[in-house]
């Protein structure tokens, strides 16, 4: 009993090294952030192809598509021969059906919240072979955040909106990463309790909670709805900005970009009462 013990520990051991010892060459992403997450650590060589929202870095538009947000093209994905496919269990549960039918090997992804980046970064460096690139950047995300957090920490909270998509109005609620994003740029989400981590909601509700800040990522012309209630503050003030999408909604290491570009617009609105 002891020697078969033994036995079954080798091989464990054996194939775990194996699998280190040669990390998969032919790897497809299936989300925008997972590509710029696998690139960012050093593995870009090894994506032979992605998801066609896809778009950072520039290299990336020229690998062939496989997938749509709602969708899996398998006889795109087997044509790419991949030795591992990086999913996001979010969104993407029907695509993870058909691979694992397909028995392709597989690496799923679940990330919410901020610091589930930094974890995954780690991941997929062991998985890939890039765990030093990824413990780096990993390192660096994790600085940013705690960077962020000191400095804005003592500050009264400012009632801000986060308009995500208009229309339908949609917001960023409780659970949301954008939500932690705003806590730590000193911004106190008025919708931050909703049930929903993305609810959608009426005009009438941000009327009566009266933000004196709207944020936007989508365009600017999503903005210029609200200009036809100067009593809100926010438009009273003209506190209306907009924010990279792509920087704010890929839980990416870009994410850095825009955590800093919101800090720098709830700090211009600090600077502006102050003075008003």
């Amino acid at each position: 009993m002891r020697i078969k013990f033994y036995l079954l520990c080798s091989l464990f051991f054996y194939q775990a090294a194996a699998i280190a010892d040669n990390p998969p060459q032919r790897i497809v992403s299936l989300t925008p952030h997972i590509t710029e997450m696998l690139f960012a650590i050093g593995a870009g060589n090894q994506v032979v192809a992605t998801d066609q929202a896809s778009d950072y870095p520039d290299s990336v538009k020229q690998l062939p598509r496989v997938a749509n947000y709602q969708s899996l093209n398998q006889e795109s994905l087997l044509t790419v021969k991949p030795d591992l496919v990086v999913i996001w269990s979010s969104t993407q549960e029907l695509m993870k059906q058909q691979i694992a039918a397909l028995h392709i090997p597989m690496l799923v992804l679940n990330s919410q919240h901020l610091d589930d980046l930094p974890k995954e970064l780690r991941l997929l460096g062991e998985k890939t072979g890039h765990s030093s690139q990824a413990e780096q950047v990993a390192q660096h995300i994790e600085t940013t955040y705690q960077t962020w957090r000191d400095k804005n920490k003592d500050l009264k909270p400012i009632p801000t909106f986060y308009q995500l998509w208009y229309p339908p109005l949609t917001t960023a609620g409780k659970g949301s990463f954008i939500t932690e994003i705003m806590t730590l740029c000193g911004a106190k989400n008025i919708f931050a309790e909703s049930q929903l981590a993305y609810p959608q909601l009426s005009q009438e509700a941000v009327i009566v909670a009266n933000p004196e800040v709207i944020l936007a990522t989508h365009h600017g012309a999503d903005l210029k709805h609200w200009n036809q209630w100067p009593q809100i503050n926010a438009v009273k003030h003209q506190h209306l900005f907009m924010l990279n999408k792509d920087w704010m909604h890929r839980l990416s290491p870009r994410i850095e970009l825009g955590i800093q570009q919101m800090c720098e617009v709830m700090a211009q609105v600090r600077d502006e009462k102050k003075t008003s």
